[in-house]
């Protein structure tokens, strides 16, 4: 054989047809004629790599390669004489990497994006958030199009504008939005009397959405199609961001709560019973003897809840003093410094 068409695409012979596609992508992308201009090394084996997966992607063709060694169970070129041309090459190429004479996509709107403000109550367990606001929507007398339209006599409709160019690899077609009708594919005869010939017009709407629990400062969700419409086109998104307020007793850590626990110095030496605020009620615990101030108290399962799991609830000692303590206060505690 004159050609290992194997080693072309560096694969060997129980490669798959994914492996096989991946392999021809990889390298027609290095090769390409447009990314080595004047290059006619790079040329070469652009041809030999499109030869060889038109060879290997065929099942028969493939099969009479490893049998005979030639692609149609004979000897003698493959490709009946005279090779591959570059037509043939890039109508190849277009089919892995997309057609080269595809639709103009349809335009899309403005993406709109809103905080949602959500309390630590409210993370911890889910909430439903209903907010109203105001975006382009869709105009419904002329259903989106701007009015009265016809198909532009230019691009016959495709939005797609065609002209042949020379290259050094020979007449290729290019393909450029339509500039008569924007890539539309349709003009305006009569604008649409409600929105002006826009295709939209402004509405306020409401919407409500689940924030689930465990939810993060600063996560994302989205409302596709929610934000605004452009005319002959698709709507953008609506994007909603999760602003988490801030919370008077307790600090986010993940899933975990801290929260400042002041003792009076009675409790820390002495040990006790305390009741203790939690992010859904409140809890009794108890407090060791000679507890240290700053010491970190840990309480399983009284964190935010998120798929599942749930964080702890980390408390910090603190010393609760009385800003103004009695005359008997002050004597107990006088009475401690003659004690050793």
């Amino acid at each position: 054989m004159s050609k290992n068409y194997y080693n072309i695409l560096g694969v060997d012979k129980s490669v798959s047809e994914g492996d096989l596609k991946k392999a021809y992508r990889k390298l027609s992308k290095k090769y390409h004629p447009d990314l080595n201009p004047d290059n006619k090394e790079a040329e070469e084996k652009f041809k030999d790599i499109a030869e060889a997966y038109d060879v290997l992607s065929n099942k028969e063709k493939r099969q009479n390669y490893d049998m005979f060694g030639d692609p149609n169970g004979r000897q003698g070129n493959p490709f009946g004489g005279g090779g591959m041309n570059m037509d043939d090459i890039f109508s190849q190429f277009g089919d892995i990497f997309g057609n080269r004479r595809s639709q103009v996509r349809k335009p899309k709107g403005r993406d709109l994006r809103i905080n949602i403000k959500v309390t630590l109550e409210e993370i911890h367990a889910g909430v439903k958030k209903t907010f109203k606001y105001r975006h382009m929507k869709k105009c419904g007398s002329c259903d989106g199009f701007g009015g009265d339209t016809e198909v532009c006599n230019q691009c016959n409709g495709t939005g797609n504008f065609s002209q042949i160019v020379n290259t050094p690899l020979g007449r290729m077609r290019q393909d450029t939005a339509c500039p008569n009708c924007g890539g539309q594919g349709r003009i305006i005869k009569k604008p649409c009397g409600s929105c002006g010939g826009r295709g939209a017009i402004s509405k306020e709407e409401s919407l409500s959405v689940d924030v689930p629990q465990g939810i993060t400062d600063g996560e994302i969700m989205v409302s596709r199609g929610g934000g605004d419409y452009v005319r002959n086109g698709v709507p953008g998104d609506l994007i909603l961001q999760i602003v988490e307020l801030p919370h008077e007793n307790f600090r986010r850590s993940g899933l975990d709560l801290h929260h400042k626990l002041k003792l009076p110095f009675e409790t820390l030496i002495l040990g006790g019973s305390v009741e203790v605020d939690t992010i859904d009620g409140r809890i009794r615990m108890n407090i060791k003897e000679g507890t240290d101030i700053g010491e970190t108290l840990r309480v399983p399962k009284k964190g935010l809840i998120k798929n599942g799991d749930t964080g702890d609830m980390l408390l910090e000692t603190w010393l609760d003093l009385p800003k103004k303590p009695s005359k008997e206060y002050k004597e107990v505690v006088e009475s401690l410094k003659n004690i050793d």
